[in-house]
């Protein structure tokens, strides 16, 4: 009880730094219009994991007026109808990245992983996003970042608005890189204009992580004062990864505080993102019902996860 104790503990939630790249207001091409009220997300099947289930659920108990699409394989034409025809000799990860870039790219609104646990409204999207007249709101991750002026943005959570400068280039260089052509062939060709390093930063496997190479490939083409967009970024290790910060990155810490810590919004951050690994073992706990009354998996998940008990 006494490891349980220490590694339950909550450190108070910072202000997450945040990071403004582009020339917005500098050249006047300004985006007064709010990202639109519909999150989007993507699962490989019809039949989600109850992790899965439960993280849906929550989204939409917090968004009542919102539109919350769930697609799988079977629904991806009812909103994209230019699908490339080499998307589906890729692996799962890479056609989910070209799905998310095409829908916020034509429609706009928010991508969220589907393993993403939201503890309140997304309206802090669009007080970040307004004031900075930003086409994109999003991640960085400083772990993955030597050059300052280029952070490494993640994919797990996407903001934008239709039409998205940003976004739009995105798109179309993943499309060149990694479905029209070949990942290694994109990668090879760094390497040869001697780019490699500068667009990798710490970037773990490449290979597959194509579309963070991309972003700091469509980056790292302007200086980060001028390029033609407005990026508002938040540092992913004081929000959606402070838990994991906290805990070192280590599950067991990480459980603990989950599914046995108390808190409320100045400990708890607005987004929790769940990696591979941590969705599967909290779908052990989340099925078995162990998670203390209070903590955050039984304020954010319990609801679904509790009908799904009964109906075992």
């Amino acid at each position: 009880m006494v490891w349980l104790r220490q590694c339950s503990r909550l450190a108070p939630l910072p202000v997450p730094q945040q990071r403004i790249l582009g020339r917005g207001a500098q050249s006047g091409e300004l985006v007064r219009d709010a990202i639109p009220k519909v999150i989007w997300t993507y699962w490989h099947s019809e039949s989600l994991p109850l992790v899965v289930q439960c993280c849906i659920q929550g989204w939409r108990r917090l968004h009542p007026h919102w539109r919350i699409e769930v697609l799988h394989p079977g629904r991806v034409h009812e909103f994209l109808d230019a699908i490339p025809a080499g998307l589906t000799r890729l692996n799962i990860a890479k056609q989910t990245d070209w799905i998310r870039l095409a829908l916020l790219q034509r429609y706009g609104g928010v991508w969220i992983d589907a393993s993403i646990i939201l503890t309140r409204p997304l309206d802090w999207v669009e007080q970040l996003r307004a004031p900075q007249q930003a086409d994109f709101v999003g991640f960085y991750l400083d772990g993955y970042t030597i050059k300052p002026d280029y952070p490494v943005i993640e994919s797990w959570f996407l903001a934008a608005v239709p039409g998205s400068a940003f976004v739009t280039q995105w798109l179309a260089l993943f499309q060149r890189a990694a479905i029209d052509g070949n990942t290694e062939d994109y990668l090879s060709r760094l390497r040869n204009e001697g780019r490699y390093a500068d667009l990798i930063q710490r970037i773990g496997e490449p290979s597959y992580h194509t579309i963070h190479v991309v972003a700091q490939d469509v980056l790292q083409r302007h200086p980060a004062d001028r390029g033609p967009w407005q990026l508002a970024l938040l540092r992913a290790e004081e929000s959606a990864y402070w838990l994991q910060w906290q805990s070192h990155w280590k599950r067991r810490p990480l459980f603990a505080k989950l599914l046995w810590a108390r808190g409320d919004d100045g400990l708890w951050p607005a987004l929790v993102k769940l990696r591979g690994g941590e969705r599967s073992k909290l779908e052990f706990w989340l099925q078995r019902g162990w998670y203390r009354k209070g903590s955050l998996v039984d304020l954010a998940l319990n609801a679904m996860s509790r009908t799904s008990l009964k109906k075992r």
